[in-house]
This record gives C-alpha cells, structure tokens and sequence, in this order.
C-alpha cells in the first residue's frame, strides 16, 4: 500500500516561509549593501579563499576582502551553534521560541545599525545578519521537513529534482508523494525575498533592513 507523503503542520510552514524569505531579502541587502554574503556560506568560502589567495598573489583583480567573509562564517557558526544549544531545552516549544525570539531581536539590532550607523555599519551588520541566518538555519533544519533549508537553496533544488525525476521512496507512488512541492516553494520564496531585497535597498535605503526585522517579529507571537 502507498504511503502518503507527511502532511507539514501549518505552523511549521508559516515558520519556514517567513525565514526563507527574510533570508533571501537579508542576504541581498547584504550582498549589494555590505558587499558580502550573510546566508550563503558557500559564496562566502570562496570568498575567503580568494582573500587567502590574494595574500600571494597581489596583482589577482576581483578579490575581496579578508575580513567581511571571515566575520560572516565565524558569526554563521555561532548563530547556529546557539541554536543547536537551544535544541537541548525540554520543552518542544521552548525549542524553537527561544531561538526565534534572538533572531527577531538580532534583526532588529541589524536595522537599527544600518539605518542610523552609516560609515560604521559593515562588520556589525555583516555580524548580526549571518548570526541570524544561523540560527534560523539550524530551526528549518529541526522542523523535521526533509531537504529544506531556509538558506541553503542548492540543497533544495537537487531534493526537488530528486524528487520529480529519482526513484519514489520505497512503499511510495510517485503520484502520491508530491515531494518536489515544499522544496519548490521555499527556491521561490528565497527568490521572492531577493528580489524584495533588492528593491527594498534600492527604495528604502538605510531602511531597508526593517522589513524583515518587523515581519520576523510578527512571526513570534504565533510560534
């Protein structure tokens, strides 16, 4: 008999679109604002490569610093090392509210620092914001729905191909699984949120961090 994929309870995919999104409009603005990313530590290790490499080989052109990658990836691992700390509290709620409480408020210390702290703002922002995708990674991983991350979209798109092209799971049809869905959803939202992102820099400015920072702490009451 067909097993039916598992259904995702509504919370958690309120909780997973609303990261993934602030994720993607985050990194933009600090991709094109900051110069480097906050929630792709992939990119990031290239660059930070790169930087090394730079130290011997001067005349390499396009290479960026060696400072922004390093905070990124350092703050990246304490934000989800923080999380993974949280996951030994007791309670299930617990859990997942208390990491998501310190990300709204780092959020919203990212906002406040890019908005009014112009001219000193790179190195804590880029500290702030990658502490945040973090955490947030380590929840999206703990929300028990297999092959989604907020903020890592490749692994997304080869579990939602995997899912339309490879094998079905043993006991499963392909027509009842539907597996390549929710890992669709969130590619689109990382997109979506790199696109508001982007405009928001454009439009907003020194405020464009708000947005996220103001929805992700919406997001609390219901968790």
């Amino acid at each position: 008999m067909a097993k039916l994929a598992p259904v995702v309870p509504s919370r958690t995919t309120l909780l997973l679109s609303v990261f993934t999104l602030a994720a993607g409009y985050s990194d933009a603005v600090a991709f094109f604002g900051l110069g480097v990313f906050t929630a792709n530590m992939t990119g990031n290790t290239i660059l930070f490569g790169g930087a090394l490499a730079a130290r011997f080989v001067p005349h390499l052109t396009g290479v960026a610093g060696i400072e922004l990658p390093a905070i990124s990836i350092l703050c990246f691992v304490l934000g989800s090392a923080l999380a993974a700390f949280a996951q030994r509290a007791g309670s299930s709620r617990l859990r997942t509210t208390a990491p998501a409480v310190l990300t709204a408020l780092l959020l919203v210390a990212a906002a406040l620092l890019f908005d009014l702290a112009r001219g000193t703002r790179t190195a804590p922002c880029v500290a702030l914001l990658s502490a945040v995708m973090g955490l947030q990674s380590v929840l999206a991983l703990r929300a028990g729905v297999p092959g989604i991350s907020t903020t890592y979209v490749t692994g997304t798109l080869v579990e939602a191909m995997l899912g339309l092209f490879g094998p079905a799971p043993p006991g499963e049809r392909r027509s009842a699984s539907l597996r390549p869905a929710p890992q669709t959803l969130i590619w689109a939202l990382y997109l979506a949120g790199g696109l508001l992102g982007t405009l928001g820099l454009g439009l907003l400015g020194d405020r464009a961090l708000w947005p996220p920072a103001v929805v992700v702490a919406l997001l609390i009451p219901v968790l």
